[in-house]
């Protein structure tokens, strides 16, 4: 008898756990770049209210095969340069970006960094980049740097940013092309950084969207939404609004990942003609 009035009390103060919700979360990216360490990151900070699923096969195209296979909610990221590449029909297929989906929307510049390098050394020395993949985003984007200023860089792809930075760390590349988080990430290390893909006249670095004003790729960056999937109109609003407290929260993974929104442009609250044109932009760029 004891037990069973035991049993009450537990079940009628809520003693007893109910089971999580079920969520997926699939990362687009390689298995050791940012898309990797991001939703590695939000799984965790979602793991208190979600039963996560936290899947990683290393690329956008293998990711892209998966999605119909998933059928309870999940979570995607999808970059600007995926559809880039895919609208110029040498990547994937490229998914359609509903705003209703969107989950956060994030921006950030590309840059140029070495542990030994100069500006000068840069533009005039035959030097190595290393980048990340999509080849063929980055390798345009280091051309244009050739052809509009006389540089001689060789292009040199990896799997990841993360590999890209070790590439650096190693000494197998003289510079890198990477966005700004690793390039905070670099300066931690004992590195430099002495370029920005931007026309922002006021930032540290040089901004080569100043020195060529002529060529849209100088202005070029990184451009992500978090997609959800089978979620009501409702559902979705109540992630969005968990993973903006998750961001806001000093003591999650995300807050520290992205140093409080100082290492990327972080939105939660961009209307639906915003993130549109926003996105069309950034592919657009990317394209030319």
């Amino acid at each position: 008898m004891k037990n069973i009035l035991i049993l009450i009390t537990l079940l009628v103060f809520g003693g007893v756990a109910t089971a999580k919700d079920s969520l997926t979360i699939l990362n687009t990216g390689s298995k050791s770049g940012s898309y990797a360490v991001q939703m590695t990151t939000l799984s965790k900070d979602l793991s208190g209210k979600f039963d996560v699923d936290l899947k990683i096969p290393g690329d956008y195209c293998t990711a892209a095969q998966m999605m119909s296979k998933i059928k309870g909610p999940f979570i995607m990221p999808y970059a600007n340069d995926y559809e880039a590449v895919g609208k110029a029909g040498m990547g994937c297929d490229v998914i359609k970006v509903e705003p209703t989906q969107v989950l956060r929307y994030d921006s950030t510049a590309f840059g140029i960094c070495s542990m030994n390098g100069s500006n000068e050394s840069f533009m005039k020395d035959a030097v190595r980049v290393g980048h990340s993949l999509p080849a063929t985003v980055f390798q345009r984007s280091i051309q244009a740097i050739n052809d509009s200023f006389g540089a001689k860089l060789t292009p040199v792809p990896y799997e990841g940013s993360g590999n890209t930075k070790t590439a650096l760390y190693n000494g197998e590349v003289d510079y890198v092309l990477l966005s700004a988080k690793h390039g905070r990430d670099i300066v931690k290390n004992g590195g430099k950084c002495h370029y920005e893909f931007s026309n922002n006249a006021n930032s540290d670095l040089v901004a080569l969207g100043t020195l060529d004003k002529s060529n849209k790729q100088f202005i070029a960056g990184y451009h992500g939404v978090w997609l959800a999937y089978n979620m009501s109109d409702d559902e979705v609003a109540n992630m969005r609004s968990i993973i903006a407290e998750i961001h806001a929260d000093p003591n999650s993974g995300m807050y520290q990942y992205t140093n409080g929104g100082k290492n990327l442009n972080v939105y939660f609250d961009l209307s639906s003609d915003e993130i549109m044109a926003k996105w069309s932009s950034s592919v657009a760029n990317l394209q030319e």
